[in-house]
């Protein structure tokens, strides 16, 4: 018995470093994968709280940016909202090159059919990467020196990190939506006069840094108050409706087209002489002219503008004023007409 009771014994201890080394060896699995978990848990956390003090899209993707290059180095990241027209990229490179890159991520963006999820880019010798966003109506666009491979750390955590941008991008989206509407007229979608003063700021401080030609011009519709008299107010705001598609159909993007209140609106043309100025103001009259507006027994609707070119030495003010007198001579001159 005594011999039997060894051999049982002998083999239990036989088996029992077998269970318990292997016992230990699943364990630390298990912990290193939840420590794994909580590291991305507490990264995810912290991107979180990055992205919660920002509010506009630009800020958002720049912090993202900054955000995901400690896990994933990248030249470029781009993200495009196409229902709403919203783009911004964040580059680390500078100079040609960095334009290089920003014209083929917007080519990429912009594609149809879409490209493939992934690629590579000759033009600039980098390769390309969509991430996987949980909507088909934007796009997250990655340039990079390497390819994403499986092999990569990031690439089984990247989808979790992605879907999880989501809600802060709407965020921003709806935020942006607001704060457009607050500086929009509503009638006619132009910019109201807030954002024509800071803008105007703005061109006046650069064409002085830079030597820029700039030009502003006032702009008055003729015999509109005949419209709303004699055809009603819904018929009037669908003139202005109608004058301001004209309008901005005329411009450059470049260019700011502003209502300042009822039929007033005013024009700033960054990097354009006098000469040019002339040319296109006579187009607008002539554009406003062709939407045969009339009121019955009325003069049809025109437009007067006054135009001046900035000059050094000139303040906000006082560039305003000239313009003001340039478009009443406008008026006493006989209206729908341009003058300086």
């Amino acid at each position: 018995m005594g011999i039997i009771v060894n051999l049982e014994s002998r083999s239990t201890i036989d088996r029992t470093p077998i269970l318990i080394s292997s016992t230990p060896s699943n364990l630390v699995l298990e912990l290193d994968h939840y420590r794994r978990k909580n590291e991305e848990l507490a990264r995810i956390y912290e991107l979180h709280r990055k992205l919660g003090e920002q509010l506009d899209l630009a800020s958002m993707i720049d912090t993202f940016s900054s955000w995901l290059v400690a896990f994933f180095e990248h030249d470029l990241l781009a993200y495009r909202h196409q229902p709403r027209n919203r783009m911004h990229m964040t580059c680390s490179d500078h100079g040609p090159h960095r334009q290089r890159l920003v014209d083929c991520a917007q080519k990429l963006l912009e594609a149809s059919p879409a490209p493939p999820a992934e690629g590579f880019m000759e033009e600039v010798g980098l390769f390309y990467h969509f991430p996987l966003l949980a909507s088909d109506v934007d796009r997250i666009l990655l340039l990079h020196q390497k390819p994403f491979l499986s092999s990569d750390p990031f690439y089984k955590w990247e989808e979790d990190v992605f879907m999880e941008l989501r809600g802060p991008l709407e965020r921003a989206l709806a935020y942006e939506d607001l704060y457009d509407l607050a500086r929009r007229d509503a009638l006619t979608g132009l910019v109201n006069r807030r954002v024509f003063e800071e803008r105007l700021g703005q061109e006046m401080t650069n064409a002085e840094r830079y030597g820029h030609p700039l030009v502003l011009a006032g702009l008055d519709l003729d015999h509109f108050k005949s419209v709303n008299d004699l055809m009603g107010h819904a018929e009037g705001d669908q003139a202005l409706v109608l004058v301001s598609k004209t309008l901005s159909s005329m411009i450059r993007d470049s260019d700011l087209l502003a209502r300042i209140g009822g039929d007033e609106f005013a024009l700033i043309l960054p990097n354009t002489d006098i000469k040019s100025a002339e040319m296109l103001m006579n187009r607008l009259c002539d554009g406003v002219a062709s939407l045969k507006i009339q009121a019955p027994g009325a003069k049809p609707l025109g437009v007067s503008i006054g135009v001046s070119a900035w000059q050094a030495g000139f303040t906000k003010c006082s560039w305003v004023e000239q313009v003001d007198q340039a478009l009443y001579r406008a008026k006493a001159s006989g209206r729908s007409r341009v003058s300086f």
